[in-house]
């Protein structure tokens, strides 16, 4: 019991350096670019064409979600951000702004410890997107906090059966992550399996294949 509390604090704390500078750097874009660059850097699309994809979406949402989602973004905190988020879900619930809006709190959430409101945030966000990459994203998001808690099982059940796309390569690694840290009959085999997939996917747009190497070695 104590060996999983040991990996699951190191989970946050991996989950917090892979994101913990995206919303600063957001910030400054904003103001230098406007609004489909930050959206990209947000959601970590800026290396699959998430420019080009987000200047599609800019037409589509309403001034007031612009305004919302923005002050959202530059919220210092989860609580001063509440408001604004609870106005978008209220008011734009099916605008992509407000599941973005919803994965920011997210992160604020994550770096103040209170994980189990970033994963009501993210469920939200999976459940409401009618946009592929947004939800895929979302749920990627959720399966790494689930596995940051220990709930390796819940983290099968959003991984596995998903058409992943362009993102069998994260995917993978989490189911991988799931088999191995959950260590049960079979687990650690799965665990390679998964982990060799993610390696073999012809698209590995968040780079992580020296990090999943390691933990194939390491097995």
């Amino acid at each position: 019991m104590t060996l999983n509390k040991k990996k699951s604090i190191s989970r946050v704390e991996e989950l917090k350096l892979a994101d913990g500078d995206d919303l600063a750097r957001a910030k400054v874009l904003w103001h230098e670019w406007g609004k489909p660059v930050v959206i990209a850097v947000a959601l970590g699309f800026a290396s699959i064409g998430g420019f080009n994809y987000w200047q599609h979406y800019q037409a589509q949402n309403s001034e007031s979600a612009s305004l919302l989602y923005e002050q959202v973004l530059n919220s210092e905190d989860a609580d001063s951000a509440r408001e604004d988020l609870e106005m978008l879900k209220n008011e734009h619930s099916s605008l992509a702004y407000s599941q973005l809006a919803a994965m920011l709190m997210a992160r604020l959430l994550i770096e103040e410890n209170r994980i189990t409101e970033a994963a009501t945030e993210l469920r939200w966000a999976v459940e409401q997107s009618n946009d592929e990459q947004i939800t895929h994203i979302a749920r990627l998001r959720l399966s790494a906090v689930m596995l940051s808690v220990g709930e390796y099982d819940e983290v099968l059940g959003l991984v596995a059966g998903v058409d992943k796309d362009v993102f069998q390569s994260r995917y993978q690694e989490l189911l991988g992550d799931a088999y191995a840290l959950r260590n049960q009959n079979a687990d650690m085999e799965l665990a390679r399996e998964a982990y060799q997939a993610s390696l073999d996917a012809e698209n590995d747009y968040f780079n992580r294949q020296e990090f999943v190497r390691a933990k194939l070695d390491n097995l």
